[in-house]
């Protein structure tokens, strides 16, 4: 754990502003909810988008149910604010567990549904996401590792949301390729 303090203070040390704290809560705010909920009501507006919708939701109760119910309570991993208590915060602090950043979780499964349906789209997803896991250690409530793992988590319960979603609901424009057109 000591080189993920290091890691921590070096951005603590060498990247604080008020332009990178604002832009950091802006994207701690948006991580909570808001921008999943307007993303997945415009998909279902539009019928074009209602199976990029699915997999969303699907990804999203995936990953709340796994990181946020279970892993997080298992691993019980305190906050690195909490170990390291000369540190000021500019956000309130959370009350659960550190591991694995929910942040990251979620705009990694968003990232990677996006990208799993539009790759241009996806690759700004990326970027968002990698911003939204670097915003968890620059406000110091995350470890690198509760940020990495987040990461990995998040694409790998979107594949899984988006191949669960392909059993519930399949394509029926394409036929089968065990199966003949019978017209």
């Amino acid at each position: 754990m000591d080189w993920e303090f290091y890691v921590l203070n070096f951005i603590r040390d060498n990247f604080s502003g008020s332009i990178l704290d604002f832009i950091a809560t802006t994207l701690g705010f948006l991580g909570r909810g808001p921008i999943y909920i307007v993303i997945l009501i415009l998909a279902f507006i539009f019928s074009r988008s209602r199976p990029f919708a699915r997999s969303l939701s699907a990804s999203l109760i995936l990953s709340l149910t796994c990181c946020n119910l279970i892993i997080k309570n298992i691993v019980g991993r305190i906050r690195p604010y909490d170990l390291n208590t000369t540190i000021s915060l500019i956000v309130k602090a959370e009350h659960d567990y550190s591991f694995p950043s929910a942040h990251t979780v979620l705009a990694f499964v968003l990232a990677t549904t996006v990208f799993i349906y539009n790759k241009p789209l996806g690759a700004v997803a990326y970027i968002f996401a990698v911003a939204m896991g670097l915003s968890r250690l620059y406000l110091y409530v995350h470890f690198p590792t509760d940020v990495i793992c987040g990461m990995i988590f998040g694409i790998l319960l979107s594949i899984a949301g988006h191949y669960i979603v392909g059993l519930l609901f399949p394509d029926k424009s394409r036929l089968s390729p065990h199966k003949e057109e019978t017209t």
